[in-house]
């Protein structure tokens, strides 16, 4: 996988390089339309994102917070500058098919995520280890027959809709809709107080570090295997942003574990945490900005 990282960024590197050769000028932005989807990975990328175009790039940046189906139709039609996450292939498959041919992917900002479904530790094992065991009417008893979801649209949303249909262990059981914020203030209460809880989540997510969680075996492979998370912009990105800023882009790219801890980072602190990791990572920064250069 890192062979194919790689050759993206070499191709993407190829196509701004000769790709204003053929393009004609035109009024280039100042201001840098970010849509984030207010999963909490997402938003600490951002602000980290939206720091270094701020520092570096003396731009303009505006952050907001749509679902991902209207950020991925507001960035093909050019009302969204950049995109952060499109979970690929399975997660926002939907989304793809749709709007591929018409925004630009910079390529994945790290890989290794994945979708799952989690209970508390404390949860007995031998009584709760897969959807399977959903069915049992004790579990279903202590659960309320009820899944803690986020907001209905997301690709994890998606992906367990299709599992309350396929799964006759959850024939009884509703997915509950709501916001990564309200699951986790549900998982939060449930854990203070060790209730069974099961929740929709995805790695990398602060939960992990903040909870001693267990995933759910699911053999049905509904919710996918491995998936890598890329950047998305408008089509026409190359032709109305500085190319650096593009390179910059292109560029950016870390392992999960760091991903992870930026996570956890923006959960206690909020805005302000790109400029902190930024701080304590310069070198990293500096690459991304500047490419080889900065390794020299």
């Amino acid at each position: 996988m890192k062979n194919t990282r790689l050759a993206l960024v070499i191709v993407f590197s190829l196509v701004l390089t000769f790709g204003f050769l053929s393009t004609p000028a035109r009024a280039q932005k100042n201001q840098l339309d970010i849509g984030a989807v207010a999963w909490e990975e997402a938003l600490a990328l951002a602000d980290l994102v939206q720091y270094v175009v701020r520092t570096e790039f003396n731009m303009n940046v505006n952050v907001t917070n749509p679902s991902i189906g209207v950020a991925y139709a507001a960035t093909a039609d050019q009302e969204l500058d950049l995109l952060i996450e499109s979970w690929q292939p399975l997660t926002h498959q939907a989304y793809q098919e749709e709007y591929a041919a018409d925004v630009l992917d910079f390529g994945p900002m790290y890989e290794d995520a994945e979708l799952t479904w989690a209970v508390p530790a404390y949860v007995p094992e031998d009584e709760l280890a897969s959807v399977e065991d959903l069915g049992k009417e004790s579990v279903r008893e202590k659960l309320d027959a009820e899944i803690t979801g986020i907001d209905p649209g997301a690709g994890i949303m998606q992906q367990s809709d299709k599992m309350m249909d396929e799964y006759e262990s959850l024939s009884d059981y509703t997915l509950l809709e709501g916001s990564g914020a309200a699951m986790q203030a549900s998982l939060k209460d449930a854990v203070d107080n060790e209730e069974w809880i099961v929740v929709t989540l995805w790695q990398p997510h602060s939960a992990y570090g903040r909870f001693d969680l267990r995933n759910l075996k699911e053999s049905k492979g509904l919710l996918g295997a491995e998936e890598r998370v890329h950047m998305i912009g408008r089509e026409d990105f190359m032709e109305v942003f500085p190319n650096k800023l593009s390179e910059f882009l292109s560029r950016f790219y870390l392992p999960i574990s760091m991903v992870n801890d930026l996570s956890a980072m923006y959960s206690e602190m909020g805005e302000g945490t790109g400029a902190r990791w930024a701080e304590e990572h310069p070198e990293i920064i500096d690459y991304f900005v500047n490419g080889v250069d900065a390794l020299e």
